[in-house]
């Protein structure tokens, strides 16, 4: 990544996370989602997703810094994880630099390519 980035993440108008989910836009880069929303627990998962041409350039790592700062912010959430299919070594690899620690390994989880893979489950505690 050469410099920071300065990443603006929005929702769609009268879009909130009282549904449990929310999508988050970073145009043109790509979106983030919050889904399986715990308002008690106060936790939600991370779903991440990147334009193709914006890939490997540190858009992804500046969203997620974005959406971290929105989450303790915005909506009090205290933690954030993410299910990642155990493949999938650049987000992996994302999501450990963004802070995040694995917490979890699920055996044949999810189902990619025809195939059952493990899914791996890394999360962050807000401050």
């Amino acid at each position: 990544m050469k410099g920071k980035k300065n990443i603006t993440l929005v929702a769609e108008e009268g879009a909130s996370l009282s549904s449990g989910s929310l999508r988050l836009y970073a145009l043109p880069y790509g979106a983030v989602d919050l889904y399986g929303y715990d308002p008690l627990n106060r936790r939600a998962a991370v779903g991440i997703m990147v334009a193709r041409e914006f890939r490997r350039q540190g858009y992804a790592l500046a969203m997620l810094h974005a959406l971290e700062e929105l989450s303790t912010d915005n909506y009090q959430i205290h933690t954030l994880f993410a299910d990642i299919a155990a493949p999938n070594a650049a987000s992996i690899a994302l999501f450990a630099k963004a802070g995040y620690s694995q917490c979890g390994l699920f055996r044949d989880w999810l189902v990619v390519k025809e195939q059952y893979v493990d899914s791996i489950r890394m999360q962050k505690i807000l401050k």
